[in-house]
């Protein structure tokens, strides 16, 4: 999936019952709000439980100014349906660090990781390794 400059993609994994977000190249609190607007519509057509796969490697860091809407964000879908979360992130120690922050304060615990690869995420989420 490729994203444009300031657009975030979603593609809804039915059968899966996973919802893969990926990140813009340029991320605003406009960009953020147009997310929302398609994440809800989103969890709305899943109509259950959902766990969601978060590529955010097009990001070095997200913008600190945005963290708590993003935190909101996780926040409602935990409480609309979110049951497990995993953050694809560049292999850097402060994109890590601030997505386990965003994570831990979303209040998703021990359902939601961060990892460096897609893949091992995608197995983590829909596999049973």
């Amino acid at each position: 999936m490729s994203s444009p400059e300031g657009s975030f993609e979603l593609h809804v994994h039915e059968r899966e019952r996973v919802i893969e977000v990926k990140y813009p190249r340029k991320l605003t609190s406009e960009s953020l709000e147009h997310y929302s607007a398609e994440l809800k519509l989103a969890v709305g057509r899943l109509n259950s439980t959902w766990r969601c796969l978060v590529d955010q490697t097009n990001l070095d860091v997200i913008p600190p100014h945005l963290t708590d809407l993003i935190t909101e964000m996780n926040r409602w879908a935990i409480a609309h349906g979110l049951v497990g979360a995993a953050r694809v992130v560049r292999k850097t120690a402060v994109g890590e660090l601030q997505s386990k922050r965003i994570l831990r304060e979303s209040g998703l615990g021990e359902t939601a990781h961060v990892y460096f690869d897609r893949a091992e995420a995608w197995q983590q989420l829909v596999g049973h390794g």
